[in-house]
């Protein structure tokens, strides 16, 4: 139990610098002529630590680097944060999760159905809209699957709504701000 205490502490402490610095981080998507790498670094942090909607970076993304360039910046960022995720909630979660699964038999078959055919499961759940993505990542290290399979499902499946969403935020800001 201290692991999950001192995870949801360093978590919760990243969150609260961001709100504090959350002027300034909204000043810098607008800009938008940040260096690149400034952006990737930030859709990556805006996507691991969820201050603000995710959707509403994809947007400014897009305004600043057009459609294509602001679904790449998003996906990148999307991608790299749920690989990180996964890997955190391995590391501190665990046991937790294990502990979890056992406690419900309907969990646990799911979980071992979801073994057989795991990039698909992955796949599929990147793909639903109204799907809380930090569950897939949280319960896809729960379930114990493998780290291929859960990157190639989820750089795979984060890719459609990336673009759908870049290409509506682009026009949708470039309606209200242009």
């Amino acid at each position: 139990m201290k692991k999950i205490g001192w995870a949801i502490f360093v978590y919760g402490l990243v969150i609260g610098g961001f709100w504090i610095y959350k002027d300034e981080l909204l000043a810098l998507m607008q800009r938008g002529s940040g260096s690149l790498w400034v952006m990737l670094i930030l859709a990556v942090a805006l996507a691991f630590f969820p201050i603000l909607p995710y959707k509403l970076f994809i947007a400014m993304a897009a305004y600043a680097y057009g459609a294509p360039g602001g679904a790449l910046i998003s996906w990148f960022g999307a991608s790299v944060a749920a690989v990180l995720m996964y890997f955190y909630a391995r590391l501190f979660l665990a046991g937790a999760a294990e502990g979890w699964l056992s406690r419900s038999p309907k969990l646990k078959a799911f979980a071992e159905r979801l073994g057989r055919r795991p990039f698909w499961f992955v796949f599929a759940a990147r793909l639903v809209p109204l799907l809380p993505q930090p569950l897939v990542n949280l319960y896809a290290a729960a379930a114990g699957i493998r780290p291929l399979p859960y990157i190639a499902g989820t750089a795979l499946g984060k890719l459609p709504m990336m673009a759908v969403y870049a290409f509506a935020g682009e026009k949708l800001l470039g309606y209200l701000l242009g």
